[in-house]
């Protein structure tokens, strides 16, 4: 497939990148003047609609999309898009999707241009369908770059990643740190890779809150906490999510996670393709291991039963670094983390086999921000 323009969410472009890379390992992604906005290239579109079905930072794709730098002239825009169309046919009823992102582009109407787009669609013999239609042309306009992206619109555009009514508090089991599950749903995604990849491991799952995603986007998976209390917690939250069903392809049960080849299912051995960690910091849970010692132990453990492409999303509370969401945080920046050293901390994963990848950084508020860490197995001597 030729390149296609990929439309992520605002709530953390940067995030929503990397995730998008994951998903879909084997294309060419390259950034453009909107951080929004992203050429892919080397993907087809059973790739793409499966990215778009577990995907938290990705909002449809522009299949051939193309980019318009605005200058004012709006006849040099309908132009090149009646050019497009005339080279991207389709069959069936159609409809114009405009959206603006990053604010508004001054002298640009979006409902204007989709009103004059309609008409050029009208003129080429298609019939307009504005409530279902069987394909719908993406425009969007962003302010921040005084740009527009156009093309026929794989995904649901404006649409939010929806939880469906499964936002921590909601849960029956609630704990006040539990993660907001668009952060979970991504950190997933982050971690594992593609849905067919293998398995994934939440070795301290606490309320749940990565095994719901994972479980909810069809992916095998496991949970494990030390904390009876928690493990039944979890398994209730997990049956909740799937409307009091049990669900098919993950499962929550009682364990120790520096001990993950004793615990996990012979199938899962040497396959597990990511692994996703929340750290309990601040929080007897684990016996009276050290924070740091445990984490050793936990990576150490991982790395005895992950493929050779496996993952590890660790997220990590810091104080503040300010709002990043258009940029990862390099591996050799100052970052303070709340609990150990950063520098010290990258150190121990890559003895314990994890080589740091990257790392972002999610505002929670003024006092405090959370480290979203991305490691790759690596293998040891």
């Amino acid at each position: 497939m030729g390149g296609d323009v990929a439309c992520l969410r605002g709530w953390h472009p940067a995030l929503a990148k990397a995730e998008l890379k994951t998903l879909l390992p084997n294309a060419e992604i390259r950034s453009s003047n909107a951080p929004r906005l992203v050429t892919v290239s080397d993907t087809t579109s059973e790739q793409q609609q499966a990215a778009l079905l577990v995907a938290s930072g990705l909002q449809c794709f522009l299949t051939g999309g193309r980019f318009h730098a605005w200058a004012g002239n709006q006849s040099k825009l309908l132009e090149e898009v009646e050019e497009y169309l005339s080279e991207h046919k389709v069959e069936g009823s159609v409809a114009v999707v405009p959206w603006r992102q990053e604010g508004k582009i001054k002298g640009c109407s979006t409902s204007t241009l989709a009103g004059a787009i309609g008409g050029i669609l009208h003129r080429m013999g298609y019939s307009i369908d504005l409530e279902k239609p069987d394909h719908r042309m993406g425009l969007v306009a962003d302010g921040q770059s005084e740009s527009l992206a156009y093309g026929w619109m794989q995904g649901e555009g404006t649409a939010s990643f929806t939880s469906r009514g499964r936002r921590a508090s909601e849960r029956p089991f609630f704990k006040p740190v539990s993660l907001d599950p668009r952060l979970a749903r991504l950190a997933v995604n982050l971690a594992a890779g593609p849905v067919n990849s293998g398995p994934i491991v939440d070795p301290m799952t606490g309320t749940g809150g990565f095994i719901i995603e994972a479980s909810l986007s069809g992916r095998e998976g496991l949970g494990l906490d030390i904390n009876s209390e928690m493990v039944q917690g979890a398994n209730m939250n997990l049956k909740w999510a799937h409307e009091g069903l049990e669900p098919p392809t993950c499962h929550i049960k009682r364990g120790d996670a520096t001990h993950l080849p004793h615990l996990l299912p012979v199938p899962y051995m040497g396959k597990v393709a990511g692994f996703v960690l929340d750290p309990p910091y601040g929080r007897n849970s684990h016996g009276s291991m050290e924070n740091e010692a445990l984490l050793e132990a936990v990576l150490c453990s991982a790395h005895d039963v992950a493929n050779p492409s496996a993952g590890f999303v660790v997220i990590l509370p810091i104080h503040p670094m300010g709002e990043r969401i258009h940029e990862a945080v390099e591996l050799n920046e100052s970052v303070d983390l709340l609990h150990g050293d950063w520098h010290g901390l990258q150190s121990m994963m890559v003895r314990t086999g994890w080589h740091p990848t990257s790392a972002h950084v999610e505002h929670v508020h003024r006092s405090l921000s959370r480290l979203v860490l991305l490691a790759r197995y690596a293998p040891l001597d």
